[in-house]
């Protein structure tokens, strides 16, 4: 087909459009843009350049607006924008963001971030006033009548919007992005703007020798940005992805010349050019001095740019170090912040792995093997940290045990492991030096007991965890619980020291147990106690004793009236006394200095950076508040832990009674082997396990575009297989097939089948059929059951679809499965739908989960991460 032209003959009667997006000032935590103002005189100038421009002025919709209040873009006023050009434009459409982008931990979700956004602390909906590129941006384009729709994004992390490109059937579609994904990018120059905006304009002004097409920007842009680097040294590859042929994005100039304004340029008024001309003249006052300011966004107060600090923490205290993050405030002598923190958390095992296996980080593996899942720390954790503050020192020893960064020969380094049987870790090098500084808080692991629960206080203190457990066990419906000891470091020194308590019963005992009244285990420990909070688990709530942070019983154990208490918190939670074993570690949060070979710019400032918001966690009232508002105890002169004062919520109410005021004695840090052996004692507690996935192959998926790439269903199976071990059985069903026909076996089960199930599903195809989903399923569940000798055996099935023949189902026929489901051998049901409300109360998902004891995920999950969860805790595989 011909090169689209929307200046050509064919096509002038068409309506064209572009939609131009600046963000450059933010509130809260963000920095703003300075440089955004002149990207989107930029991408004007381009669109309409006279000669060269595919756009007039008038077919320019430009947020926030050509001479008017750029104070405030909120994510309405865009999403108008959007719906409008998508109605309207018949011709070329081209859509255009400049501003901050973020992501979720795992790489997923690209949000664009508008003047309000806020980063939250819920889970599942962790981004407020943005707009997510897969739920509300791509969907909103792929509605549009536009002949060609193309959108270039300028932000981090903008390659991470590749995953989610999905353009319809017979669209014509293209998407540049400013990076490759998990890439952050430098905010630019407020005078020049964004580098890749401006590699772009000049690229679309000064072409000659025909036109420029998209295809021909991708290969200069390339070349523009090939001798820089992005954040953290990492190469700078803008990346993009076509769905048709080509299209023009400007006409070749005559000769390489200055760029020559539009004639709507040159018009404008004298006043205007003498205003430039002025602001012209006090910048290069400014540069004589040797400094490029910016101005305030909220007047003419000369402000640079602050350094910006990120900090990984544990997901136990994301919470309070996020809190105390934001309220840091370090200004300079002319009232200007110099340094603004963002604060991500990280599961504690994928943070050790990761900085184990550092120079991943900076390197991720050129290629992923198609029947395997590759270690990439900028996707599973997020950027390069400055400052780690794990909740123990263990983590920091685990993590330094073969020299940080090295590569881990423990059992817990070995989930990533490619099919060609070595690991990516392996390969990686040390590029990185973990400085501890010292703790900003501290808080001790107990046992917090129900106060129903006739267990003496005398027991309180001094007792190893072993007498208390054996304590427990008489006492009947008294459970013990702890959340996943791969999420945190506290959930880990709680396993271990249950693994060695005689009483307990060791590990299958301990797992099996819990496995009983709660699976899958939370993973976190407010998450936990939020679980019983909602008092659905029968009396669990009354009974059970939980192992977690003192920190997480005190705020659980507040008034409804109480600053500080848990927004899950109910009245069905009984409150809690403490005990406090005297063989366990406490918490220390230690404060880790993060150093990369490489990152040389600002290393000095940087560094003092990270050391001014260690002493001011550590010294400072205000910032060791933070922490001793949220239970935690503080630090003592001597870098101690503090006896709570008054006003400590370890002292309010309650606490007063039911925790310690003294510092309890407490056990040695547990040495990095056991606690790798504890890793890999969890990972085999019950046995091999048996996993079949009923896998949805009908067309309907394929069409959906949600069978094949990131984020199908066949790359969510791949990855979750990750998570068995050589002893673990899987096999894979095809669901679709003709009526009365059985599901096709693609994989027959089979122990260390993994590589072998990997590769068969990475190379299936669709069927032209419905997908029989109740056959499918009660054939499955018999299969799962049959020579069920030990009744204790793992057993999964995992049913992937695109939701529509899942909502075929019979009500008949959904009845009979939730009771087959529901059988004396257990058989959890994870139910994975790619459409968006799979999971609400009541529908067969969910139903299917009660009865199992299983799990429903959908888009309104992390599906790559809960899948591979639940595959993890049947099989044997390593720990991740």
């Amino acid at each position: 087909m011909p090169l689209y032209d929307a200046r050509g003959e064919e096509n002038r009667g068409r309506r064209h459009r572009a939609v131009l997006i600046g963000v450059e000032h933010y509130r809260g935590s963000r920095n703003d843009l300075p440089a955004v103002a002149t990207n989107l005189r930029l991408m004007r100038e381009a669109l309409t350049a006279e000669g060269t421009g595919m756009l007039r002025p008038e077919d320019l919709v430009v947020i926030p607006a050509v001479g008017g209040s750029a104070a405030t873009v909120d994510q309405i006023r865009v999403r108008e924008a959007l719906a409008d050009a998508r109605r309207d434009v018949t011709g070329l459409l081209v859509v255009y963001f400049a501003g901050h982008g973020i992501v979720r931990t795992d790489g997923s979700d690209l949000n664009l971030m508008f003047t309000e956004a806020q980063v939250t602390r819920d889970r599942r909906h962790p981004f407020a006033d943005t707009l997510s590129w897969r739920d509300d941006i791509m969907p909103e384009l792929r509605k549009a009548r536009a002949d060609w729709v193309v959108v270039i994004l300028d932000c981090c992390f903008a390659g991470n919007a590749l995953a989610d490109f999905n353009p319809v059937a017979g669209q014509n579609f293209a998407l540049l992005t400013a990076a490759e994904p998990g890439v952050e990018i430098p905010p630019g120059d407020p005078r020049t703007g964004t580098e890749f905006t401006a590699a772009f304009h000049r690229l679309l002004t000064t072409g000659k020798g025909g036109p420029v097409t998209f295809t021909s920007v991708v290969t200069g842009i390339r070349e523009a940005m090939a001798p820089l680097r992005a954040v953290d040294g990492h190469p700078w590859v803008p990346d993009e992805l076509r769905h048709g042929d080509d299209v023009v994005l400007a006409l070749a100039a005559d000769t390489p010349r200055p760029i020559r304004k539009p004639r709507w340029w040159r018009m404008r008024p004298r006043a205007l050019k003498r205003t430039t001309a002025l602001v012209a003249a006090g910048l290069v006052a400014l540069v004589g001095l040797g400094t490029v300011y910016v101005l305030h966004s909220t007047g003419d107060e000369p402000c640079a740019l602050p350094l910006q600090l990120r900090v990984l923490t544990d997901p136990d205290l994301r919470e309070t170090v996020q809190s105390a993050a934001d309220a840091y405030s370090e200004r300079g002598g002319d009232g200007c912040r110099t340094v603004g923190i963002d604060v991500y958390d990280a599961k504690s095992t994928d943070a050790v792995e990761a900085f184990r296996s550092s120079s991943l980080w900076q390197e991720p593996p050129a290629t992923c093997p198609a029947t395997g899942d590759c270690l990439r720390p900028q996707r599973d954790i997020g950027a390069q940290p400055d400052i780690w503050i794990p909740a123990a020192g263990s983590a920091w020893q685990r993590a330094a045990a073969d020299g940080a960064g090295g590569a881990s020969t423990s059992p817990a380094s070995t989930s990533s492991a490619s099919t060609s049987g070595v690991s990516a870790a392996a390969k990686a090098r040390n590029v990185v030096e973990l400085d501890r500084l010292g703790s900003v808080a501290y808080t001790p692991m107990v046992l917090g007991v129900p106060d129903t629960v006739p267990l003496p206080l005398s027991l309180q203190a001094g007792q190893p965890l072993d007498t208390l457990v054996s304590g427990l066990k008489g006492i009947d419906d008294v459970e013990i619980l702890r959340p996943d000891p791969e999420a945190t470091e506290g959930a880990l020194l709680a396993t271990e020291a249950l693994y060695r308590a005689p009483h307990s019963g060791g590990a299958g005992m301990v797992e099996q147990r819990m496995a009983e009244v709660l699976r899958p285990m939370p993973s976190s420990a407010q998450d936990l106690m939020c679980a019983l909070a909602k008092g659905t688990r029968g009396t669990l709530e009354d009974y059970a004793a939980v192992f977690v942070p003192e920190q997480t019983v005190a705020r659980f154990n507040l008034s409804a009236n109480e600053p500080g208490r848990p927004g899950c918190a109910t009245e069905a939670l009984r409150r809690r006394v403490a005990y406090y074993p005297s063989d366990v570690p406490m918490l220390d949060l230690p404060f880790v200095r993060v150093t990369w070979a490489g990152a040389d710019r600002d290393a000095h400032e940087r560094e003092a950076a990270v050391r001014a918001f260690h002493a001011w966690l550590t010294t400072d009232p205000r910032g060791q508040g933070y922490f001793t508002r949220d239970g935690f105890r503080g630090v003592a002169q001597d870098g101690a832990p503090a006896t709570p004062v008054e006003g400590s919520t370890l002292r309010y109410g309650d606490n007063g009674r039911s925790l310690l005021a003294h510092v309890p004695e407490t056990g040695e840090s547990a040495a990095a082997a056991s606690l790798n052996g504890a890793l890999h004692d969890y990972r085999d507690a019950l046995g091999p396990g048996k996993v079949l996935y009923l896998l949805d192959n009908s067309s309907s998926t394929a069409d959906k575009r949600v069978w094949d790439g990131t984020g199908g269903l066949k790359e969510l199976v791949v990855r979750s297989m990750s998570a068995l071990g050589a002893r673990d059985s899987l096999g894979v069903w095809m669901a679709a097939v003709d009526d009365g026909a059985p599901p096709t076996q693609l994989v027959m089960f089979e122990p260390g089948g993994g590589a072998r199930a990997q590769g068969a599903v990475a190379g299936a195809k669709t069927a032209d059929v419905n997908a029989r989903i109740a056959d499918g399923l009660t054939r499955a569940l018999k299969t799962l059951r049959q020579d069920a000798a030990d009744t204790q055996e793992p057993r999964l099935l995992v049913v992937m679809t695109d939701g529509e023949d899942f909502d075929a189902v019979t009500e008949k026929d959904q009845e009979d499965l939730v009771s087959t489901a529901g059988g004396e051998v257990r058989v959890r049901i994870v139910t994975v739908s790619l459409r968006n409300g799979a999971c609400a109360p009541g529908s067969l998902g969910d139903r299917l989960a009660r009865a199992s004891a299983g799990r429903c995920l959908d888009p309104a999950d992390d599906i790559a991460a809960g899948l591979s969860a639940e595959v993890a805790k049947t099989g044997t595989g390593d720990a991740e």
